[in-house]
């Protein structure tokens, strides 16, 4: 008696499940009407919204909110290269779509320790966690302007400590207006830059990052004297006793 009742039982579920199979992703009921970035930056919200729509759209008004496949969309986003991942919000009953962008974040592009044959490019992220993109892809984003400012960093001698001094030295120029072009740092006691103050372009040996703000301050009043207007290099590996050269 009871295997009698559990077949009916079984058709109806199954007829259920067909049925809100075929609402969620065939019919016309729960469809986008519209699509949201989530953003403030109006840059990224038309960028973003340029990337999804050009042909063929990967998602578009009309479409069926269960049959959005939130895998195209990211692929085709992270064409960007400053984007990471995505993530997707369906709202079947007001039908908006949310595409939230999670952004890379990096600080500086890793100069390879072999150029030839380079098929990818390193990255080094705010959190000191280095990732690698196609060399191509790469390229064309350079070409377009895309990251074109970024600085190009060399470390020999890696460790999570070094990367530190690096970014905190990056961060601290460029808080002050100074375009870093290079980074170079054989270790924490040997780390130099070249860089752009005021269109003079400099290269600089700090040693290391401690005494940083003195270091600037020194240097800032090295450039400052008439006799050092045509100085393009300063080591200020020891504050107290900084050298200049032309």
């Amino acid at each position: 008696m009871s295997r009698f009742f559990k077949t009916p039982a079984l058709v109806l579920s199954t007829l259920m499940l067909a049925l809100a199979t075929y609402v969620l992703g065939w019919s016309q009921i729960f469809t986008v009407e519209k699509i949201i970035i989530d953003s403030k930056d109006k840059k990224i919200v038309k960028d973003v919204m340029t990337k999804i729509s050009q042909a063929p759209a990967v998602v578009e008004v009309g479409q069926p909110l269960a049959r959005v496949d939130r895998r195209e969309i990211a692929t085709r986003v992270r064409e960007m290269l400053w984007v990471e991942n995505i993530r997707l919000d369906r709202r079947l009953f007001s039908g908006e779509l949310h595409i939230a962008v999670i952004a890379r974040d990096p600080i500086g592009r890793l100069i390879p320790k072999d150029s030839t044959n380079v098929e990818s490019i390193g990255f080094m992220d705010r959190d000191l966690e280095n990732f690698y993109l196609p060399a191509e892809a790469v390229a064309r984003a350079l070409a377009s302007g895309e990251w074109a400012d970024m600085p190009e960093i060399s470390i020999q001698n890696d460790s999570k400590e070094l990367r530190s001094d690096v970014a905190q030295l990056i961060e601290t120029l460029q808080g002050i207006s100074l375009k870093v072009e290079r980074v170079q740092a054989k270790d924490q006691l040997s780390i130099s830059t070249q860089l752009v103050k005021e269109g003079r372009r400099l290269d600089i040996s700090w040693g290391s990052v401690k005494d940083l703000e003195l270091k600037i301050e020194i240097m800032n009043r090295l450039l400052e004297l008439k006799q050092n207007k045509s100085v393009k290099n300063l080591n200020l590996s020891n504050p107290t006793s900084p050298i200049v050269s032309k």
